[in-house]
């Protein structure tokens, strides 16, 4: 033993008395004396003793009204006491007793031994239950610094108990306003079905993993949340409630949204950079490559008929101007695409097919539904450069002989697929950067579907070609 324990034997009986306190100090404990029922509460309040051995027959104040007296007061919940009785010795006042709140019930007379193992016995019992009552603290502590709601709730949904995290979250001031509250009270009327779903799953499963749920706070506000739970097993194998633990995600989901929209807005930024530099090509490259032209011409004028080897070399300089036109007008299609504004998607996607064949040997179809004028300028341009991208790649990679671009809209989304007879390609190689459509292509084919809130898949096949498919939404539609 750690310490000597403190035993307080009371007894109106002297003889008896000395002996039990010889006894008990023979066995190592401390003991103190107390003849009367009002002595043994007033030393019971000043010593803390760890057992109070109480007989049941005292000349003022009843062992049984003692004994009720100690275990009703919340400072001497760490007493022990063991009724002792060479007269209520039956069943009946054995159950008195123990209803009483007694510890242990002793009947006179009692061998030596047998009192110092009841003592002993009830030793260990005050040590498990000081364990577990420290545990219970520790954990409460760890409950009350956790940042998240920590509660407990019953099967049917009613809140018993809640952190004060947890009550700061929801709005309120004190743990007072909650214990009746139901956990549908805190949650929208459309989310109950859900609500009703989780706990049945904790319940049956035993737990409950990362949730997602809407709550409500005292004013009505809704924010979301993520809800764990796990059973605490009650009597005939049934959970008697569920420790429950919700976070409020909203910073989560407002860092997730944002990041969600990040492709969008470099998307964007890349697209009022490329009329930047498309316009400057126009305006400035394209006018002096212009004005260098028609100074040869005048050039080539006056030395007309006095040097044909001048004349040669202007007109080759002149050809090659020509050539870097056409160059410069090329790179500032494609930077900004200036048919998508003149002719709208459905034609500038059928020259993008055009040109491609023109300057290819593939053979290329292009079906084109008609587009709806109230499409967003943002959708008709991404869907555009997805084309344009693929296309590119195709070109650059798959070896085809044909390709089939097609572009349908439906009621409530629009699906653009295309699919060339190529070569194809290992999904597994092009994860790590080998072969068609490995850097950022296609990367930024998915990036611009998912910036509209749609999808691109691509389906290669080694051999048998490769099919994109893109498929956007359709959410807003303008009058």
């Amino acid at each position: 033993m750690n310490r000597t324990n403190r035993i307080l034997v009371v007894d109106d009986d002297e003889v008896v008395r000395s002996v039990f306190v010889k006894i008990l100090r023979g066995g190592g404990y401390e003991v103190s004396e107390a003849a009367t029922g009002r002595q043994a509460l007033q030393l019971t309040r000043e010593q803390r003793p760890d057992v109070v051995l109480l007989d049941v027959r005292l000349p003022d104040l009843s062992g049984l009204e003692v004994c009720r007296q100690i275990k009703g007061d919340a400072n001497l919940q760490d007493v022990f006491v063991a009724l002792c009785s060479g007269e209520a010795t039956s069943s009946e006042n054995t159950v008195d007793g123990l209803a009483a709140g007694a510890d242990e019930y002793v009947t006179k007379p009692v061998n030596p031994k047998e009192l110092l193992a009841r003592m002993r016995t009830l030793e260990r019992l005050r040590d498990s239950i000081a364990g577990l009552r420290a545990s219970e603290q520790h954990f409460r502590r760890l409950v009350d610094i956790l940042p998240d709601a920590v509660c407990l709730i019953d099967p049917q949904g009613r809140l018993l108990a809640m952190n004060p995290q947890g009550m700061a979250m929801l709005g309120y001031d004190s743990s007072t306003e909650l214990p009746a509250t139901s956990l549908f009270e805190l949650t929208p009327k459309e989310d109950h079905d859900r609500v009703r779903a989780h706990l049945a799953t904790a319940l049956e499963a035993g737990i409950l993993r990362n949730a997602d749920c809407t709550l409500l706070r005292k004013n009505g506000d809704r924010f979301p949340a993520e809800w764990s739970a796990s059973a605490s097993p009650g009597g005939n194998g049934q959970p008697a409630a569920l420790v429950s633990v919700m976070r409020d995600i909203t910073r989560r989901k407002r860092t997730d949204e944002e990041l969600r929209q990040m492709p969008r807005q470099i998307i964007e930024a890349q697209e009022v950079e490329r009329l930047r530099v498309a316009r400057e090509l126009h305006d400035g490259v394209n006018q002096l490559i212009a004005s260098v032209k028609m100074r040869l011409r005048k050039v080539d004028a006056s030395l007309a008929g006095t040097s044909p080897a001048a004349h040669e070399i202007l007109s080759r300089c002149n050809k090659l101007l020509v050539q870097a036109l056409e160059e410069n007008r090329r790179i500032a299609h494609n930077l900004h695409p200036t048919d998508l504004d003149n002719l709208g998607l459905a034609d500038a996607c059928r020259n993008l097919c055009r040109d491609l064949q023109s300057r290819t040997n593939l053979k290329v179809k292009c079906q084109m539904n008609r587009v709806p004028e109230w499409l967003p300028p943002a959708l008709e341009l991404n869907l555009f450069r997805i084309i344009q991208e693929a296309m590119t790649n195709v070109e650059k990679h798959a070896r085809a002989k044909s390709l089939h671009a097609r572009l349908v809209f439906q009621q409530n989304s629009v699906v653009l697929k295309i699919q060339d007879d190529g070569r194809g390609f290992d999904p597994k190689r092009a994860r790590v950067g080998k072969g068609k459509w490995r850097g950022i292509g296609l990367t930024n084919m998915r990036e611009r579907a998912a910036s509209l809130g749609g999808t691109c898949e691509v389906k290669p096949a080694p051999d048998h070609g490769t099919t994109v498919t893109v498929c956007v939404p359709l959410q807003q539609r303008e009058p």
